[in-house]
């Protein structure tokens, strides 16, 4: 699952809201198996400690820094594994029927991260708070909180997305630079990192200005230039230390990029 249709889904659906429910369980707690409400989504917050929660037979751990989010008619059970009391929260609500179809996210059911966002529990709270109170301008400030509630939702998801991206390229980038004498390709690099290569390609060059290719040349012609200049290697020996088992093939790259051969480099040079 992309964290882009989760964002979709929260700030493009018409989602309607219904209601809110907190509930405390423990070991003690007589557990049944039940069915999401029909026709209503729901999402989940642990308030304090963690649980697993078994939906259509996956199972979740809800605990500080994630979110559960639960479509309709859904089969969940809640399993509790220790005798620590533990506290969630549900906020339910609806997408209307005759636009379902374009969000079929709404209907199933995932885990994401929202990180340590203390502004996001005291929204909880507040709208909690609120909606207990039971009176119809209480009730429309609730309506009010919902949406603030997703609007911040869509905030973290945001960052955190932009921050995991941020790393696995720092990552990409490092491998590269560790790796490039090794004979891999770009579809090697994308496999390493378990993304499908025109996926990889895209945000590559998307992050990086250039495509991944074009880095990964660059970077071999840039470390075979040094080796030319300050070695006393030879051109084959060279092109291997760069990651190219074929010298005539290395030879044409280079002076692609160069407007050079390695010869005339390193005459150049000296």
């Amino acid at each position: 699952m992309e964290m882009q249709e989760v964002i979709h889904l929260y700030t493009m659906a018409p989602l309607t809201f219904i209601d809110v429910i907190t509930e405390k369980i423990s070991s003690e707690t007589v557990l049944t198996k039940y069915k999401t409400m029909s026709h209503v989504g729901g999402l989940m917050f642990p308030i304090n400690g963690e649980f697993e929660v078994r939906i259509d037979g996956t199972v979740y751990v809800l605990e500080k820094g994630y979110i559960i989010h639960a479509g309709p008619n859904l089969p969940i059970e809640r399993i509790v594994t220790n005798n620590a009391k533990q506290e969630y929260a549900v906020i339910h609500f609806k997408l209307p029927d005759e636009v379902r179809a374009m969000y079929p996210l709404y209907n199933g059911h995932f885990t994401f991260k929202i990180g340590d966002n203390m502004k996001l529990m005291s929204m909880l709270q507040q709208l909690i708070q609120n909606y207990f109170m039971r009176s119809n301008l209480s009730f429309l400030q609730s309506k009010a909180l919902f949406l603030n509630i997703l609007e911040e939702i869509v905030l973290s998801v945001k960052l955190l997305d932009y921050q995991d991206k941020k790393e696995k390229m720092s990552s990409i980038i490092e491998y590269m630079q560790e790796n490039y004498a090794n004979n891999m390709t770009v579809p090697d690099i994308a496999n390493h990192f378990n993304i499908e290569r025109r996926k990889f390609t895209y945000v590559f060059e998307k992050r990086m200005g250039v495509s991944p290719t074009t880095y990964l040349t660059d970077l071999r012609i840039q470390k075979s230039k040094l080796l030319l200049r300050s070695s006393d290697l030879s051109l084959s020996e060279i092109s291997e230390k760069v990651g190219y088992t074929d010298y005539f093939y290395f030879s044409r790259v280079f002076k692609k990029v160069t407007g050079l051969s390695p010869t005339e480099f390193r005459m150049h040079m000296k």
